[in-house]
This record gives C-alpha cells, sequence and structure tokens, in this order.
C-alpha cells in the first residue's frame, strides 16, 4: 500500500505535519494529477477550495480525498493514518 501522500501546493503547513509523522508527502498542483496518476498515493489532501475535484465529480477514485477546510493538522494527519491502516 502507498504511504505517499499527495497534498495541495497550498497546504505546505499540512504537509510539513504529515511528514514529521512518517508519511512520506508530494506537494502537488491539483490541476496536474490525472485519474492513473492518483493510484501512486495513499491519500490525497485538498484544501477544500478545490471543487469538482479534477473536472470529474462522478468519478470514482480507490484513493482516499481529505479535505483540510476547517480541520487542524493533527485531525488530517489522523484521518490518512487510519485511511492508510484501512487499506492494509
Amino acid at each position: 500500500m502507498p504511504r505517499r501522500v499527495a497534498v495541495e501546493k497550498d497546504l505546505s503547513a499540512i504537509g510539513d505535519h504529515l511528514a514529521e509523522n512518517g508519511l512520506e508527502v508530494e506537494r502537488v498542483d491539483m490541476t496536474d494529477l490525472t485519474p492513473s496518476r492518483l493510484q501512486g498515493y495513499g491519500a490525497v489532501v485538498i484544501s477544500g477550495q478545490t471543487t469538482n475535484f479534477m473536472g470529474m465529480e462522478d468519478i470514482k477514485a480507490k484513493v482516499p480525498v481529505i479535505e483540510a477546510a476547517g480541520k487542524t493538522a493533527d485531525e488530517i494527519t489522523a484521518m490518512v493514518k487510519e485511511r492508510l491502516l484501512l487499506q492494509d
């Protein structure tokens, strides 16, 4: 299971926190992600300001997408780790 987490570039503090907690973080521009590229990640963290993520509301990704809006770095880290464990 991939332990790599894609984090929207605008969420640098969240990305730093995830990395400090042992996860491999790649900061990405959400417009650069394709459905096939998503498969390389264990989770994706977005700001929540992204509507219609990747322009494909109707496509179901097997990768958990976590919206950061209104959550602390600790809450997001816990959510990411929980979802990664569920994939094992």
